[in-house]
């Protein structure tokens, strides 16, 4: 046998190998994931029932698939400091009469005006060595022309962010970005400008936003086996802490209603990062549709809110006319969450004015669910088995609970009432 024959032979020999062993192992089933769409640039993207989300498993797959998402990050407009200038000459030394030596002092040399209107502004000019050194505080910090932070015997108290304009002799300007965190802070910016004679020094207090979490998702799931009981489960998702993300289940009906009293709610408990993820068994109506929503886990009505805390901030939009319908005020109506001020805001957004944010500093932020993070749930059928004893259980979740859809404790005619009107006639 030749050496490249004998090579073909063993070549050929690790082939079937190779094949015996591939058929020994089992292969997993297929399975089928559909991800959330990425959010565009117009906000509400499934962040409520009008712009929900539809969801259409492939046949072969639609008794088990999966749906992968996050509630995401969104941003609000922050406070607006009241911002001060100041610009300083070189330090020199100085001596009193007596011409002791009382170490180094510094000029103030320009101060604009902290109520003049509009962002602070002043042109000063830069000495003779090309430096220009500015500083940069809370008005409250700004009349005894000192920079430390204090007002009187107490802190500014101003939090928010600044932007910092440069312009040497209208050259290319410098740009410094800079964020009042604790209502203490004070700064100090040095430039070396050779050649130029004076600068436009302007600080822009409108330039921050915040982070909020008060994401919510909705989905309309399609394809599903009309009448037939599914449960939606997540079973995985990490919030941006690592922690598993921590969520609430909500069932609703075709007109967006929100369905089956508590047991149509689905809370999980992510608490001390030990899973303990949330699961919503509904029936799908006459068409095999099922829609949901998931959020944070404090947010049960999926408005984006802390259901404990947005009873207050409601009424105060209403008070300030944020939300109105062509007759009335309505508290709630047309609330919508989740979208950013990096986006361009849709008719039902909820912005507020930056001068309520200083005017009213407990309602700048909205009291936000709190959870942002992804999450991966798991859509299957729950087939009825025999022997169960689950029919007719009220108090341990069967489907005489879920059948329930009232939220009364009892299945009678209004519950027979609500299921065919939402979810059609039995065939």
């Amino acid at each position: 046998m030749s050496l490249k024959t004998r090579g073909l032979t063993m070549f050929a020999g690790v082939a079937l190998v190779g094949a015996s062993a591939s058929l020994a192992v089992d292969l997993p089933d297929p399975v089928y994931t559909y991800c959330e769409v990425e959010r565009s640039d117009s906000p509400g993207d499934n962040d409520s029932f009008s712009s929900i989300e539809t969801v259409s498993a492939p046949t072969e797959f639609a008794d088990c698939f999966y749906i992968t998402g996050k509630l995401h990050k969104d941003c609000i407009w922050d406070r607006q400091p009241k911002c001060c200038l100041v610009v300083f000459s070189k330090p020199l030394t100085a001596f009193d009469t007596d011409g002791r030596n009382l170490g180094l002092v510094e000029e103030v040399l320009e101060v604009d005006d902290p109520f003049g209107g509009g962002p602070a502004s002043l042109v000063a000019d830069v000495l003779s060595d090309g430096t220009l050194r500015i500083g940069v505080t809370s008005v409250f910090d700004c009349f005894d022309g000192t920079l430390n932070g204090l007002f009187s015997n107490g802190l500014h108290d101003d939090t928010g962010e600044v932007t910092i304009t440069v312009d040497p002799d209208n050259a290319s300007a410098e740009t410094y970005v800079f964020r009042f965190e604790e209502g203490r802070e004070a700064l100090r910016l040095a430039y070396v400008f050779p050649g130029a004679s004076t600068a436009l020094i302007e600080c822009f207090d409108d330039t921050g936003e915040k982070e909020v979490c008060y994401d919510v998702d909705f989905y309309w799931v399609q394809g599903l086996t009309p009448r037939e009981l599914y449960c939606i489960t997540q079973v995985g998702g990490k919030d941006y802490d690592c922690n598993a993300t921590d969520t609430v289940l909500g069932w609703y009906d075709k007109n967006g209603n929100q369905q089956g009293g508590a047991f149509g709610i689905a809370k999980g408990s992510a608490a001390n990062n030990v899973p303990e993820y949330p699961e919503l068994c509904v029936i799908a109506d006459d068409l095999g549709t099922i829609q949901f929503a998931i959020s944070g886990c404090l947010d049960q009505n999926f408005n984006g809110l802390d259901d404990m805390l947005e009873e207050e901030y409601l009424t105060w939009l209403e008070d300030e006319e944020y939300i109105v319908d062509d007759n009335n005020v309505i508290k709630g109506e047309n609330y919508v969450t989740g979208a950013s001020t990096k986006t361009n805001p849709s008719d039902d957004l909820i912005r507020l004015s930056r001068s309520d944010f200083d005017e009213f500093p407990e309602y700048a932020c909205p009291p936000e669910h709190g959870t942002c993070g992804c999450y991966t749930l798991k859509v299957r059928l729950n087939e009825h088995v025999d022997g169960d004893d689950d029919d007719d259980d009220f108090g341990g979740g069967g489907l005489a609970q879920r059948a329930d859809m009232s939220g009364d404790g009892f299945v009678d005619a209004v519950d027979l009432a609500m299921l065919i009107g939402y979810w059609g006639p039995v065939q």
